[in-house]
């Protein structure tokens, strides 16, 4: 049980669709973990509000409108209630209409308007001048600008090979190094096992044929 997979079970808590071995691994969880426990809480609490709030009746919230149909006559009446009435009004309502049919006569027109220390100059049927590109000189730099940045670009891109492929066979010399080491180390330890094991072999025989010698020797003295 973990945080994630008690809290996808506790939909099923709240509304008693669990089961019971569930029920009690989320209850023995809940109890180490009280941050989850108010957590559950909360939710329940919340679901009590909810379930405490009125119903609402669509019946009442449904309005409908029949469709109202006007003619040009009340259109007209209509669209000139909402002009201005006042002097003023009139006048800034006739400058900006003014303004907006100048400036899409200008659209059709390809009006140009350029702006100097000398006044304001105004142009018909302008037309933006179009690139003309690079020359030859401009493209042979551009060429060669682009040439030493990629020869200098696979320098860089070599060099870190260069670089890894030294640093992974340093490695692999460092770990056949250490390998050899402890090999050696290895082939000393058995030989000295090997020597303390013959050294205890040939006291152990040199015991037995002390202790011969030496009950041969006491029999023939009797």
């Amino acid at each position: 049980m973990n945080d994630q997979l008690a809290r996808s079970l506790f939909m099923d808590y709240l509304y008693d669709e669990i089961s019971e071995s569930d029920k009690t691994k989320l209850k023995a969880y809940l109890d180490k973990n009280p941050e989850l426990k108010e957590e559950l809480s909360k939710l329940d609490q919340t679901r009590s509000l909810l379930q405490q709030m009125p119903e609402p009746d669509p019946a009442q919230q449904l309005l409908v409108m029949e469709p109202h149909e006007r003619s040009l006559t009340q259109w007209w009446t209509q669209a000139k209630s909402l002009l201005p009435h006042s002097l003023l009004g009139k006048t800034v309502f006739a400058a900006a209409a003014g303004l907006i049919l100048f400036f899409f006569l200008g659209s059709l027109a390809q009006l140009h308007i350029d702006t100097s220390n000398d006044g304001v100059a105004l142009s018909l049927g302008y037309s933006p001048t179009a690139n003309q590109g690079l020359s030859q000189e401009e493209a042979n730099a551009l060429v060669a600008q682009i040439k030493e940045e990629n020869a200098a670009m696979f320098a860089d891109y070599a060099e870190a090979i260069n670089q890894q492929n030294k640093e992974q066979l340093q490695q692999v010399i460092t770990y056949f190094e250490e390998q050899r080491m402890q090999d050696l180390k290895l082939v000393n330890q058995t030989l000295n096992e090997l020597q303390e094991n013959t050294n205890y072999r040939i006291n152990r025989t040199n015991e037995y044929l002390g202790q011969v010698l030496q009950t041969v020797s006491y029999q023939n003295e009797n």
